[in-house]
C-alpha cells in the first residue's frame, strides 16, 4: 500500500507537522526527492521513518507518477479534505462500478439495473450536499445549523434504507477504524467540520490510483474551495457493457426478477 500525502496549499516543515504531525523529513516528490515546503496540489509520497536513507518505493513512485497532474491532484486534494479521503476512494469504486456494468445494456432486468444504479447515485449526491450545507452552516454560525444536521442524518437514512447492497459493496473495501463518510454518518459530519489542508490517500494499486484519476473527471470545484462529485450529469455517456459480474449486481439481477417493472425517479 502507498500512502499519498496531499495538500491544497503552500506549507511550511512547521506548518505541515501541526497539521497532520508528520514530518517533511518522509515525503517524497515524484522525483524521489524530500521536498523544502509541501507545495499545494502536489502529491507526495509518504516513506516510513527509518535509520539510513532508503530509496522510495518503486511502486508508490508509480502511483504517485500517475496521479501528478496538476488537475488530477487538484481535484484529489480538494474533494478528499471536502469529504474525507476514504470516501473519496469508496467513491472511486462506485465510478468504476458503474463503468463496467453500463447502464445502456438490452433487457428489462438490466434497465431495472440502470435506474438502481441512477437512483443510489442520486441518493449519494444528496447526502453529499448536505454535507456540504451542513459545512457552510457550520462555518457561518448559521442559527440554521441544527436543520442542516437533521437533513444530514435524513440524507443518511435514505442511503442505508434504501439502497443497502449498494451502501455495502462500496464500503466494505474500505479499511478505516473510523469508518467513512459513507459508513458512518458521524465520520462523514466529523470530517465536514474539520478545518484541515492536508489529508492522505491510502492508495493499494496502480489500478486503484488509475481509477482515481478517471475519479477526478467527475469532481466540480466549488467557489469556496470546496469541491462535489457530479456523477449523474455524465451517466447517459457511458458505454454500454456486457456483464454483470460476481458481485453487488449479481444480487440485485437476482433480486429484480418480480420488480423489473420498477423505477427510481429521484
Amino acid at each position: 500500500m502507498s500512502e499519498i500525502i496531499l495538500t491544497n496549499q503552500l506549507l511550511s516543515r512547521r506548518s505541515f507537522k501541526e497539521q497532520c504531525g508528520i514530518e517533511l523529513s518522509q515525503l517524497k516528490d515524484i522525483h524521489g526527492r524530500t521536498p523544502e515546503f509541501a507545495i499545494g496540489n502536489t502529491p507526495y509520497l509518504l516513506e516510513p521513518l527509518s535509520p539510513g536513507n532508503s530509496p522510495p518505493s518503486a511502486i508508490g513512485l508509480s502511483a504517485l507518477n500517475q496521479l501528478s497532474s496538476m488537475y488530477t491532484s487538484r481535484d484529489l486534494a480538494n474533494i478528499s479534505l471536502s469529504l474525507g479521503s476514504d470516501n473519496v476512494l469508496a467513491l472511486a469504486e462506485i465510478r468504476k462500478n458503474l463503468y463496467d456494468f453500463g447502464v445502456g445494456s438490452i433487457g428489462a432486468s438490466t434497465n431495472f439495473h440502470g435506474n438502481r444504479i441512477n437512483g443510489f447515485l442520486k441518493a449519494v449526491q444528496r447526502y453529499q450536499d448536505a454535507l456540504m450545507t451542513y459545512r457552510e452552516a457550520i462555518e457561518n454560525n448559521s442559527p440554521y445549523k441544527l436543520a442542516a444536521e437533521q437533513k444530514v442524518n435524513h440524507s443518511y437514512k435514505e442511503l442505508q434504507t434504501r439502497f443497502h447492497y449498494e451502501m455495502e459493496s462500496v464500503t466494505a473495501q474500505i479499511k478505516s477504524r473510523r469508518g467513512t463518510a459513507l459508513s458512518n454518518v458521524e465520520r462523514g459530519k466529523n470530517i465536514v467540520k474539520s478545518s484541515r489542508n492536508v489529508t492522505k490517500l491510502n492508495v493499494t494499486s496502480q489500478a486503484q490510483a488509475s481509477e482515481l484519476v478517471q475519479f477526478t473527471k467527475y469532481t466540480k470545484l466549488l467557489g469556496n474551495g470546496l469541491a462535489v462529485i457530479d456523477f449523474t450529469s455524465r451517466i447517459g455517456n457511458i458505454k454500454n457493457t456486457h456483464r454483470s459480474g460476481d458481485n453487488w449486481h449479481r444480487q440485485l439481477f437476482i433480486e429484480s426478477t418480480g420488480f423489473v417493472t420498477s423505477t427510481f425517479s429521484i
